[in-house]
Order: C-alpha cells, then sequence, then structure tokens
C-alpha cells in the first residue's frame, strides 16, 4: 500500500514539475539578449515613451520606457533584461501621468486628469484616446500598422528609434 501511495505522490510531483517546466517558470525559459537605445524626434529626446519590442514569431514581449534623455533599456514579461532574439515590431506609447493633487477636490482633480488626457474636463467630453500624444504618427502606435522593425541579435543591441 505505501509502494502504491509513493508512486502516485511520485507522479504527482513529476506531473507538477513537467506543468512549471513547459509554463517557462524557474530559471529555463527563453534566451535573451540585452536591447537598449533612445527615442528622438528633430533630434531631440523624446522622454516618457512606452517602447513595446513583440516577436515576429512569437513569443514574450519585451518594453521599456524612455527617461528624460531618451534612452530606454528592454524587460521581458518574464521580469528578466532583454528581449527574445530575432525580428521585432516595435510600438511606441506616450506616458501619461496625472499631476494632480491627491487631496484637491474631487470634481477638480477628475477635470485635471481629463484635461491631461486631451478631453476638455468637461461633462459629456472624452479624453483622446491617441496613444502617440501627438509625439508621433498614431500608427507607432498600432502593432499591426507600425513601420518599425528592428533584429535583436544575440548581442551589440543599441537602437536608435528616430521619429520622422
Amino acid at each position: 500500500m505505501s509502494c502504491i501511495l509513493l508512486t502516485r505522490r511520485s507522479l504527482s510531483v513529476l506531473a507538477l514539475l513537467a506543468a512549471f517546466a513547459t509554463a517557462g517558470c524557474g530559471e529555463s525559459g527563453p534566451a535573451l539578449s540585452s536591447v537598449s537605445g533612445k527615442v528622438t524626434k528633430a533630434g531631440k529626446p523624446l522622454a516618457n515613451i512606452n517602447v513595446t519590442f513583440t516577436p515576429a514569431a512569437g513569443g514574450p514581449a519585451s518594453a521599456g520606457r524612455t527617461d528624460a534623455d531618451g534612452k530606454f533599456a528592454l524587460i521581458c514579461q518574464n521580469g528578466k533584461a532583454g528581449a527574445v532574439p530575432g525580428k521585432h515590431k516595435v510600438v511606441l506609447q506616450t506616458v501619461q501621468e496625472a499631476a494632480v493633487d491627491s487631496n484637491s477636490d474631487p470634481k477638480a482633480a477628475m477635470e485635471a486628469y481629463m484635461k491631461m488626457r486631451g478631453g476638455s474636463g468637461k461633462k459629456n467630453t472624452a479624453p483622446s484616446n491617441d496613444p502617440s500624444g501627438g509625439a508621433f504618427p498614431k500608427e507607432y502606435s498600432d502593432a499591426s500598422k507600425t513601420p518599425l522593425q528592428y533584429e535583436v541579435g544575440t548581442s551589440g543591441n543599441e537602437f536608435d528609434i528616430v521619429i520622422p
């Protein structure tokens, strides 16, 4: 009886380990290459831009956010630095931050937030849904339309993304 119990327990443990292995958990997972770069428009750095690299062949996407100098470094969806080697479609989106005093009147705070998003802040006016925020062409924010494509190699992945 104890042999049967031990066998069932062993099979359960093996099945659990197999599930973790196929889900990409643990130290395994896709090989990643370090990726960094800079986003500029008219020679000037663009700050607060989300840069997302999505592998054309499938796999986990990687993203980073530009700093005040327009520089970014990618982090994969699994939380590790880098991106999967291969061809990638690149999507850009502005990061909209609200400079709203959390202690202010809720109505005033909402109006300030709506204005920040591109709405008038008045009743029945929707904020803009333009993820480019006007900083670059809208198609750069759409994975199906973006003209931005880069090849991530095993090393030397420094990309300058120049916005026309």
